[in-house]
This record gives C-alpha cells, structure tokens and sequence, in this order.
C-alpha cells in the first residue's frame, strides 16, 4: 500500500492537508506543491508535504513568473499560456524593464528572451547575479545555438525551450522548474531542452 511506504495519492495527500482533492491535483499541475506522476494521478511524499506545510508554501497566491520578450505578440501569447493555467503574470519587453519588475514584484521564475534591444537576455542575467537573486531562468529562444546562448548558459544552468514556442513543452518546463524551485530552493535543476522543432 502506497500509504505505508509514506507516498500518499491525491486523495490520501488532500485528506492529510485537509484540502479538496481537485485543489490538491491543481496545485500540482501548476507546480505549486511536490508532487510526482504516477500514472495518470499525482504522488505526493508524506514527508515533502509536512515540510512544506510547515515552511508555509501553502500559498494563497499562486507563483508569479516574469516573462522578458521584447515581440509583444509572442509576450502576449506566454502571457497567455501562463494565466490560463493559473499564474501570475508580469511582463517585460527587455532586460532593463525585466530588472525593475524585479525590484517590486515577488517573482518565482522568469522566462527570458535572449534577443533583445535596450539589454539582450545575457546582459540581464549579469545584472540578475549582482543582485545575488537566485531564480530559476527558462531562457525561450528562437537561436538555441547563438553566441548569445553561449554567453547565457555562462551564468548557470537553465532549461531552454526553442521558439516557435510550444503551448504543451513551455508548460511542462514550467512546472518542471517549480516543483523544483518550491520544493527545495532556487539552484540546479534538470535541464533537458524543449524543442517544439525547427527554430525560427
């Protein structure tokens, strides 16, 4: 029994945070608590969960994720994907403005264009490290083998996803990073690369 090897299923996990089942499965999906699949169903380690709760990551706001694009129309479009699926949004058309939202806004994970006008995405991740923030960076580019990219990945490891960007890939990358981020703290992370195909 998934109980006594203290995995608990999302009906087990809801009646231990005593929650509805359907928040407790949402809350997952949208990486904003641990929790693994099993299947078709979530998994949730008893112990995580405790750990979690006591850290007070039982949020009543979901996480806030920085998108820094300067297209407006593909900003829109993350914006988009990003609300539909339950969080919150801030939006920056370069690194310059990225860098300010950071001054004000609690943000949890950033989305980041590398090609951009005013500061490009390696330049904002410089600024990002002087400020000593650690938070998680998806850099989502259209050049995944630019020099641009070389200088990036200089400042740490992030997770890439290609553009055009793909609904389905950006938000398994997504949740990826946060159940990471709010499971254990800003670091490294798995970085495997999203391709959604040929790069535009």
């Amino acid at each position: 029994m998934e109980k006594s090897s203290g995995v608990l299923n999302a009906q087990e996990a809801a009646l231990f945070l005593g929650a509805h089942v359907e928040t407790v499965r949402r809350l997952a999906r949208r990486g904003a608590i641990p929790a693994f699949k099993v299947g078709k169903d979530w998994r949730f380690k008893r112990e995580t969960l405790d750990r979690w709760a006591e850290e007070g990551h039982q949020r009543r706001k979901p996480p806030c994720i920085l998108v820094v694009e300067n297209d407006p129309a593909v900003r829109g479009l993350i914006g988009l994907f990003l609300e539909r699926d339950g969080y919150r949004v801030c939006l920056a058309a370069n690194g310059k403005e990225g860098l300010a939202l950071l001054e004000n806004d609690h943000i949890h994970l950033i989305l980041l264009d590398l090609k951009m006008p005013v500061m490009n995405g390696p330049e904002f991740l410089r600024r990002l490290m002087e400020t000593d923030r650690r938070l998680p960076v998806i850099v989502v580019t259209g050049y995944p083998d630019s020099d641009l990219m070389v200088e990036a990945m200089a400042y740490g490891p992030m997770i890439l996803v290609a553009k055009p960007v793909d609904r389905a890939l950006l938000m398994e990358a997504v949740r990826t990073i946060l159940n990471g981020a709010l499971a254990e703290q800003a670091g490294n992370y798995g970085l495997p690369s999203y391709q959604s195909g040929a790069s535009s």
